[in-house]
C-alpha cells in the first residue's frame, strides 16, 4: 500500500481542512526539503496541530512518521519507473498501476463472465451513462456493435425514458455510475428492471445501492483521481469493460472475429 492509498482510505474520516491537506499531498510530488512542517504549514496556512491531526487520521503516530512513509513511497515509485525523469509522468504511471492493482483485488471473474453471457443472450443491449461514464457507455457500444451485437448508448434523461418505453425481458440494460448516486441513471435502470429487462450497474460504491439489480459490478475507487486530477476517471470502469469484452469475444470466437473483420473499413 502506497502513501496515497493510506491517505485515500482515511478521507471519509477527515474534516474539510484535513481533506485540503490530503489534496496537497496527493497532487504534485513534494521534495524532501519542502516537506518540513514549517514550510508546509506556511504554504497551506494551517497550524502544526492540524498537520499532526491529518497524519494521525492517515494512521501514523505523527507528521514525522508520515513524511518518512511519503519519501519511502516515492523512492519505491522511482525504482519501479526507472528511466522516467518527469514527476508528472511518474505520477500518471503510478496512478495507472494503482488502478490495475485495485481492480485485481476486487474483481469477481465469475460475475464478469456471467455478464458476458447476458450480453450474448440478449436481443438488444442498451447502455446508460452521463458525463465521463457516458464515454464508457459509448466505447462499449462501439466495440460490441463490431462483434454483431444490436446495441445503443444513451447519455441524457429523455433518451433513458424513451428507451425504457421499448425495453422488455429480452433486453439487457447496462448502466455506469461511478459515484453510485447519479439519480437519473440509477432511476432509469430501476424502471428498465421493472419492465423485465436484465440490469447491470457499474459503480465504485455497490454498498450504497438499495435495489436488487441482476448484477452490480464494483470498480476500483477513483476518488483520488478527482483530487490529483491525473488520469481519466473512467479508467476503472474501462478495465472491467475490457475483461467482459475479452470474455464475450471468446464465446463463439470464430464467428465474432468474422463479423469484426467485416467492420474494418479499407481506406
Amino acid at each position: 500500500m502506497t502513501i496515497y492509498d493510506q491517505i485515500e482510505s482515511a478521507l471519509d474520516l477527515m474534516t474539510d481542512l484535513e481533506r485540503e491537506i490530503a489534496c496537497y499531498f496527493m497532487g504534485q510530488p513534494i521534495s524532501k526539503d519542502a516537506l518540513a512542517s514549517t514550510i508546509v504549514t506556511k504554504q497551506l496556512h494551517i497550524s502544526q496541530a492540524a498537520l499532526t491531526r491529518f497524519a494521525k487520521k492517515c494512521g501514523f503516530k505523527g507528521y514525522r512518521e508520515f513524511v518518512f512513509e511519503y519519501l519511502k513511497s516515492h523512492e519505491t515509485i522511482s525504482q519501479q519507473l526507472y528511466g522516467l525523469q518527469n514527476d508528472n509522468t511518474k505520477k500518471v504511471f503510478m496512478n495507472y498501476q494503482e488502478m490495475v492493482s485495485k481492480s485485481a483485488d476486487i474483481i469477481d471473474e465469475e460475475q464478469l463472465l456471467e455478464v458476458s453471457h447476458m450480453i450474448e443472450q440478449a436481443d438488444r443491449v442498451y447502455f446508460y451513462g452521463k458525463g465521463s461514464s457516458s464515454l464508457v457507455a459509448k466505447e462499449f457500444k462501439i466495440r460490441l456493435m463490431r462483434l454483431g451485437v444490436i446495441c445503443e448508448a444513451l447519455d441524457d434523461t429523455d433518451s433513458f425514458s424513451w428507451t425504457n418505453s421499448i425495453v422488455n425481458d429480452r433486453c439487457l440494460v447496462i448502466a455506469f455510475s461511478l459515484s453510485g448516486n447519479t439519480n437519473s441513471v440509477i432511476g432509469a435502470l430501476k424502471i428498465a428492471s421493472c419492465h423485465g429487462a436484465k440490469t447491470v450497474l457499474f459503480t465504485k460504491q455497490p454498498h450504497t445501492i438499495d435495489y436488487a439489480f441482476d448484477k452490480i459490478i464494483q470498480v476500483a475507487s477513483a476518488r483520488h483521481l478527482d483530487y490529483g486530477n491525473r488520469i481519466s476517471p473512467q479508467i476503472p470502469m474501462l478495465i472491467m469493460v475490457d475483461i467482459i469484452y475479452a470474455q464475450f469475444l471468446d464465446i463463439n470466437k470464430i464467428e465474432k472475429e468474422r463479423i469484426f473483420r467485416e467492420t474494418i473499413i479499407q481506406r
